[in-house]
């Protein structure tokens, strides 16, 4: 998926590829919080999301300050893409679990940008 969104600062246009999974109506995507691009969502912002070649308009805010909704969003996120646990450096067990403390502490670090259809 792409994200594009306006600088809040620049007023310039910035697009970044991501991964993403579906959330109910929504869209979800993470990154870790040491990137600077999520920032331009806090408190909300419109968005433009390709998703599988078509463009659409979204709503998306950045969760960062809520390590239990990160925490689960990120439990989530893992079953789908286990190999992404590296990303957020967070150990697999041998039967594929996510290490808990690894879990805990990138619960800390990463952010979630959810977006909804506007």
């Amino acid at each position: 998926m792409l994200i594009t969104f306006t600088g809040r600062i620049s007023n310039k246009k910035f697009t970044t590829p991501v991964r993403y999974i579906r959330a109910g109506s929504g869209i979800r995507c993470f990154t870790a919080a040491e990137n600077q691009w999520w920032r331009n969502l806090r408190g909300g912002a419109d968005v433009i999301l390709r998703i599988q070649g078509k463009d659409a308009q979204y709503h998306a805010s950045a969760i960062f300050d809520d390590p239990a909704r990160v925490r689960q969003g990120l439990e989530d996120y893992l079953k789908v893409f286990p190999q992404d646990a590296a990303y957020h450096d967070i150990r697999l067990t041998r039967d594929k679990g996510l290490v808990k403390e690894d879990l805990d502490r990138a619960s800390t670090t990463a952010v979630i940008v959810e977006a909804q259809p506007a």
